[in-house]
């Protein structure tokens, strides 16, 4: 346990305390809107009080064993914020047991007598050198410098292929919005040429997302390999309902399986983003 963990236990704290009201009821729906900001938040809280060690055990437990943990409700969030208050004191007992003794102070130092003060020589005058005046046409000029600026292109855009028009697809694309990228629609059927000729127009496209339902069996391993073979290994997901798994074993694809919405898998997203050089500002 050291002072930067402490710090980062009171920042918890402190956005608890404006994150908690802000939860959806039990009863009446979670917030999906904050969800992925809520699943970092609570994975932080679990880190630093496991750091705390085996006096904040039961704290810890007392997260992971709510039922509804994984989604933003308001008591879920209550729930944590109360852990991080009741680890704050223990934390602050573990900081004292591991810092160190104070220094102990330096002994003075001998005290020496003054030498005496020798008179210094009289300063000789250094003659006085009169440079000849150069006319601004005669000066030289200097070279004018040359600036190098290195212009760097991040891509802020991401595949998103359905067969068509579907709950998943419109989630997907506020979810991306809200991470700060662009999620560009390709949808069979409705666009102009297949999905080869339309990723030529995206060269900066570097992750894609298959939406999969059981109309695709024809196509889908075409699509997910092609993709695949364009974008590169671990680029591309895959997001199936649970029912409606597509035909696994092709190398390189990421499956993602949902229940009922895109928000169950939301921090697991922005994982996958994050490791394929995206930048998030969620």
């Amino acid at each position: 346990m050291d002072q930067q963990t402490f710090t980062k236990l009171q920042e918890l704290l402190l956005q608890g305390e404006k994150l908690a009201p802000e939860g959806g009821h039990e009863f009446s729906g979670y917030n999906a809107k904050m969800q992925g900001q809520y699943l970092i938040w609570r994975k932080s809280c679990l880190d630093v009080i496991t750091k705390i060690g085996e006096k904040a055990t039961h704290l810890r437990e007392k997260i992971t064993k709510d039922e509804n943990g994984a989604y933003f409700y308001q008591n879920s969030a209550q729930l944590i914020l109360e852990a991080v208050k009741l680890s704050i004191p223990l934390a602050e007992a573990e900081l004292k047991k591991n810092s160190p003794p104070p220094p102990k102070p330096a002994p003075a130092p001998a005290v020496q007598k003054p030498l005496p003060v020798q008179p210094k020589p009289a300063p000789q005058q250094a003659p006085v050198v009169v440079k000849p005046e150069v006319s601004k046409s005669e000066a030289p000029v200097p070279p004018q410098e040359k600036i190098n600026i290195a212009e760097s292109v991040s891509s802020k855009n991401v595949l998103i292929l359905a067969s068509s028009q579907t709950e998943q697809q419109n989630q997907l694309s506020t979810l991306l919005k809200e991470m700060g990228i662009d999620g560009v629609m390709f949808q069979r059927g409705t666009a102009e040429n297949t999905v080869t000729g339309f990723l030529e127009q995206y060269p900066t496209v570097k992750y894609a997302f298959y939406i999969y339902n059981p109309a695709d069996i024809n196509s889908a391993m075409f699509e997910l390999g092609f993709l695949v073979g364009k974008i590169g290994s671990n680029h591309v997901c895959c997001i199936h309902k649970k029912d409606d798994a597509p035909p696994k074993g092709l190398p390189g694809i990421i499956y993602k399986e949902i229940v009922v919405k895109l928000e169950e898998i939301s921090f697991s997203l922005m994982k996958d983003l994050k490791a394929a050089g995206y930048t998030v500002t969620f």
